[in-house]
């Protein structure tokens, strides 16, 4: 039993001796796959690794796969940032004093549509390398809109609902006053921007001297945000035009504006 034993304690000396062998094996996780966040905002994607031999961890690099960019590039004790992808300078970091801990997260400051893509993480030890992939989608809540109104030659009243700073497109719901969507001779088209961004356009036509609330909602479904203006026609017959109310920010819910109107 002993010289059994002393050739298996043999057989783990030649192997652990051999090229490309390790004692454990790297691993690499990240807490999502998949991230959405809003423009102007920051991406932070929280990965770390483990190794039972955490010194021979030589290095790691966050790459952009569209664009083949280098995002932040590092050996575990000093950092080299020479080919870095201009676009990043400034805006990408990594927690330094956590990488020997196995922190190897990043964060992107200040977030633009163009950020949006696959990520690839790669960590390296002289005998292994692992990789993780991670996909970033970037969105924008539009402003406030605002709606304006008018009547066709043939005294059909129109109101136009208008919001600027979308993407991707935002879904636009028109109800009335009893809460009811409107559907029916609403049109609907997006201006697109040469940065990508999209201008939202809604108009619905409304039947002849109806009265009550109007509101036109754009919302990003993926965020559950919305934006909304509730526009008021009070009294038909009358040539005034007055806006009466203002707009607050509030996240994860609606943004109300109120127009009051009195139609011809």
């Amino acid at each position: 039993m002993s010289r059994l034993f002393v050739s298996l304690a043999h057989l783990i000396i030649i192997l652990a001796a051999a090229p490309g062998f390790t004692v454990g094996d790297l691993q690499v996780k990240c807490e999502e796959s998949q991230l959405t966040v809003k423009v102007g905002g920051d991406l932070v994607i929280s990965c770390h690794y483990h190794f039972e031999d955490e010194s021979s961890v030589t290095s790691f690099n966050w790459v952009k796969m569209e664009t083949m960019g280098i995002v932040y590039n590092s050996t575990m004790h000093n950092s080299s940032l020479g080919q870095q992808d201009p676009s990043y300078r400034d805006r990408a970091e990594v927690w330094n004093h956590w990488m020997l801990k196995g922190n190897l997260s990043l964060r992107l400051k200040n977030v633009t549509l163009s950020d949006s893509g696959t990520y690839t993480l790669s960590v390296i030890s002289p005998s292994q390398s692992y990789e993780m992939m991670i996909s970033v989608g970037v969105r924008a809540i539009g402003e406030q809109p605002v709606i304006h109104s008018y009547v066709t030659d043939e005294g059909v009243p129109i109101l136009v609902c208008e919001s600027p700073g979308w993407f991707p497109e935002p879904a636009v719901i028109w109800e009335n006053g009893l809460g009811l969507q409107m559907t029916k001779n609403v049109q609907t088209e997006r201006i697109n921007s040469t940065d990508g961004i999209i201008h939202m356009k809604s108009t619905i036509s409304l039947d002849h001297g109806q009265i009550g609330n109007y509101t036109c909602t754009m919302m990003d479904q993926n965020l559950n945000e919305a934006v909304s203006f509730v526009f008021v026609i009070l009294i038909a017959g009358s040539p005034w035009d007055i806006v009466i109310g203002v707009a607050g920010t509030i996240v994860f819910s609606v943004i109300l504006a109120i127009s009051v109107y009195w139609s011809w």
